[in-house]
């Protein structure tokens, strides 16, 4: 048997699903709306995902993906989920 070559195909990883699902759901909202020590600043959902994404390990990513998963399962908005984990690297 010979293996079938591609070579305009890429492997997809589980991370680099992982990063477009985040990519994904926090393009839901245009804007999340973070508490700082100065007062209330608007983070895109695109520099928040690159935030995110940038900040955190793969793992973390992973773990990240499967709350995200279980919030939407519950129905629940991953809104003010988000606006914490923002905090946190924004006053990091």
């Amino acid at each position: 048997m010979q293996a079938i070559s591609n070579h305009s195909t890429k492997l997809i990883t589980l991370y680099d699903l992982d990063k477009t699902f985040i990519r994904s759901a926090l393009s839901k909202e245009k804007y999340y709306k973070v508490p700082t020590k100065t007062g209330e600043i608007a983070v895109k959902s695109r520099e928040l995902s690159e935030l995110l994404i940038e900040h955190q390990t793969k793992d973390e990513i992973r773990k990240l993906v499967n709350m995200l998963k279980t919030l939407k399962k519950r129905n629940t908005s991953i809104g003010s989920y988000m606006q914490t984990i923002a905090i946190a690297i924004l006053n990091d």
